[in-house]
């Protein structure tokens, strides 16, 4: 009985270890904001050199889960798909949003502050509000967050009360029911083809 008692007691010690608590939602956005200001603050006008440019958009977009993401927007075809076309398709769709992501997120850090409201957390999920004050307009952001390996990672953002994985999927609802899966995919990569050229 003494050793079970000690057995169920390890494991308890053990699963307790093992356990990483969750950063503070709206502190871990708050913490990532600065480190990319700083970045900006490097080139305060105009366009960013090449090394700054890479370096932001590495730093925006790391903290975004485009797998998540992607199968939110695909909707029901995405359980239609082989893996190999899966894969395709958070490589494309997501390389879409890296670039959007770059140039909304740039926008906010140099024309305001992004402004926390409030958060919503349950369990391995959040939802935290932020308004950003920007020149001629003030924009509502709702970032859906979930855990993974210990950190929030953003899988939608709420652009004044428009998800953006509800947008894409009922896009391309709309286009798959006249068109081929296959033709979306062309059509996806001229348009990351059309949003690389505009930032060049």
């Amino acid at each position: 009985m003494k050793g079970l008692q000690f057995f169920s007691a390890l494991c308890l010690t053990l699963g307790a270890a093992g356990a990483v608590e969750l950063p503070d939602p709206i502190a871990f956005l708050q913490g990532r904001d600065a480190q990319a200001q700083a970045i900006v603050k490097q080139a305060p006008d105009g366009a960013l050199p090449p090394v700054l440019r890479r370096q932001l958009d590495h730093h925006i977009n790391e903290v975004f889960d485009f797998g998540e993401l992607s199968r939110l927007a695909l909707g029901a075809e995405w359980d239609k798909r082989s893996a190999p076309e899966r894969q395709r398709f958070v490589e494309v769709f997501g390389s879409i949003i890296r670039e959007k992501n770059y140039t909304s997120f740039l926008r906010y850090y140099r024309e305001g502050r992004i402004s926390y409201q409030e958060k919503k957390v349950e369990g391995e999920r959040a939802t935290v509000q932020a308004v950003v004050p920007l020149k001629q307009e003030k924009v509502a952001i709702g970032y859906l967050l979930r855990a993974s390996q210990g950190q929030w990672r953003v899988y939608d953002l709420v652009i004044d009360g428009a998800s953006t994985a509800d947008g894409y999927q009922r896009q391309y609802a709309r286009y798959l029911q006249k068109h081929t899966y296959e033709q979306l995919i062309q059509q996806l990569g001229k348009q990351l083809d059309s949003l690389r050229q505009a930032k060049n």
